[in-house]
């Protein structure tokens, strides 16, 4: 399962002897980075070096020729895709776009667990099943984006730009891992992973 934040600026060349891969790019780095809270669908922007690492693959990328780009609706992800796929247009499918927190989404951790202790403690015991008040559960975010992954049409090399949470269960589902390994999966702003459909 290569991941990597540094990978051969000729990627044509380092792919060219094998069949139709699936890109996975993580969008960069986002404003406000560093506070922690719950970020799922709030919708914000990359950070100057959010952008960076974004273009910091646009001649690999180019390398590449991807005829395929797909794209969560969010700007975080839509911005990644024009700045590393700037000649490609990009289809936006919402089952890319991250885990909705509902009413949690964009609040601070203390605050959460400062007003809704109950449920806090809730979430501890169980995170994969825990659903946020008008929101989604791990479950529910599995349940989305697996059906995209197994019927993904992989006619030649092909991009998605999406989440950390889409990018855990897409390689969930990958390696045949059930749901409570989703977090063992760790991802990076940034990060591409590059992987061989059956």
């Amino acid at each position: 399962m290569p991941g990597s934040n540094q990978l051969s600026a000729d990627l044509s060349g380092k792919f060219s002897d094998k069949g139709p891969l699936l890109f996975i790019l993580r969008h960069g780095q986002i404003k406000g980075h560093g506070t922690r809270r719950f970020i799922g669908q709030t919708d914000i922007p990359l950070d100057q070096t959010g952008r960076e690492q974004a273009r910091s693959w646009q001649a690999p990328f180019a390398a590449v020729g991807f005829k395929q780009v797909y794209t969560s609706a969010l700007t975080r992800c839509r911005q990644t895709a024009a700045f590393a796929c700037p000649d490609s247009t990009s289809v936006i499918d919402r089952r890319l776009n991250e885990i909705d927190l509902g009413e949690w989404d964009g609040r601070e951790f203390e605050h959460i667990k400062t007003k809704h202790p109950d449920l806090f403690e809730q979430r501890g015991r169980d995170i994969y099943g825990f659903c946020p008040p008008a929101g989604e559960s791990f479950k529910d975010l599995f349940s989305r984006v697996s059906p995209f992954f197994s019927q993904l049409p992989l006619l030649s090399h092909t991009l998605l730009v999406t989440h950390a949470g889409v990018i855990r269960a897409m390689l969930c589902f990958w390696a045949g891992k059930k749901m409570e390994n989703l977090l063992n999966f760790k991802t990076h702003f940034g990060q591409l992973f590059v992987l061989a459909k059956e």
